[in-house]
């Protein structure tokens, strides 16, 4: 039996709608994207002509008066909780980017309005769908690598990111830094693979603004421990290693790498995760993963399932996130320490 055509909405049409989901949306034949939303109307007006999209509105509200399945919510952070509730009380469907609010209480007036609606929320963390990632979690949930003893997890690149405002750099807007945007990724993961936090230490250097490097270090209620470290402005390695005491992986964070190491062996495995059915092995880039959260929600749309990343789970990164910012401390790094100023002797 055919399924119905759905009807999208993208709300923000900005670097991440421009070259992730609209050019994502348009490949596909089982949806069909009839609004965009934007304060400016130019910018969404070329989008709307660029992708052959047949309505521009000013308004999220607007859509409550449209035919409309489904709304992808790409605004600035501290728009995604508000969009987000009105339109999920309407019964509209819900995929929000990344951060999923800026608060714990902002995710739950999300959760309750998504109930009161009987409407998907789904959360744009799209790490979840990495195959590499999911070896990762299969493998810790059948003891493959025995009792988890530590995990070192570095994510950092000099930013580069085609913004089209400024909203990134501003605490109001953005809910923080670096935490807060490639850490909700990096934190989520952590959560997902290895469970509940029972203490942590959180520095950062934002100095009262939104911080560019910070460190965690952190112990799970499971005793492992470990440190993740993000930064805006230094490449880093990008991977996680988790240690346990049978076996110890490497895997990318944010893109589709592993690498398995067993003690006292001279060799490793190293390649990337891939699905069973598929024939070639290949990289999963940013429209791949974009795909893929396309695909699950609307596959729980269709089937009433929970979607993949549901707002429940995206709940527990914004409440590690909102604890560490309540605990900041300064971040000492190398770069702002003054050396000791030697000692003055008179001629």
């Amino acid at each position: 039996m055919s399924q119905k055509r759905l009807k999208l909405a993208l709300v923000g049409c900005g670097a991440v709608t421009e070259y992730r989901h609209l050019p994502a949306l348009t490949r596909r034949d089982d949806c069909e994207v009839v609004a965009l939303v934007d304060r400016d109307e130019g910018r969404a007006k070329r989008l709307s002509t660029q992708f052959k999209v047949p309505r521009i509105l000013i308004n999220y509200r607007d859509l409550l008066n449209c035919s409309v399945d489904a709304a992808i919510i790409a605004l600035p952070n501290h728009l995604h909780a508000p969009a987000s509730i009105e339109l999920l009380k309407s019964g509209i469907h819900v995929l929000v980017e990344k951060p999923m609010a800026l608060s714990v209480a902002e995710c739950d007036r999300m959760l309750d309005a998504a109930e009161v609606g009987q409407a998907v929320l789904a959360v744009g963390l799209m790490w979840r769908f990495l195959h590499a990632g999911r070896f990762v979690k299969s493998a810790i949930e059948r003891n493959l690598f025995g009792r988890i003893i530590s995990f070192d997890m570095r994510l950092g690149f000099v930013f580069g990111w085609p913004l089209t405002s400024d909203f990134f750099f501003h605490k109001e807007t953005a809910g923080g830094g670096v935490l807060i945007d490639t850490g909700v990724h990096t934190l989520d993961q952590l959560l997902w693979w290895l469970g509940d936090v029972r203490s942590f230490e959180y520095y950062d250097d934002s100095q009262g603004g939104v911080e560019a490097e910070c460190e965690l270090r952190i112990k799970l209620i499971s005793g492992a421990e470990g440190i993740i470290e993000l930064s805006r402005t230094r490449n880093l390695r990008n991977t996680a290693i988790i240690r346990g005491e049978q076996a110890e992986i490497e895997v990318g964070i944010g893109r589709n790498s592993i690498s398995l190491r067993l003690p006292g062996s001279p060799v490793q495995v190293t390649g990337q995760g891939v699905q069973r059915e598929q024939a070639t092995i290949a990289e999963q880039g940013q429209l791949d993963l974009i795909a893929a959260e396309h695909d699950d929600l609307l596959g729980a749309i269709h089937t009433g399932r929970p979607p993949a990343v549901p707002g429940t789970e995206a709940r527990r990164s914004i409440a590690l996130i909102e604890a560490c910012y309540r605990k900041r401390r300064p971040l000492q790094l190398p770069w702002t320490v003054m050396p000791p100023t030697p000692a003055y002797k008179e001629a």
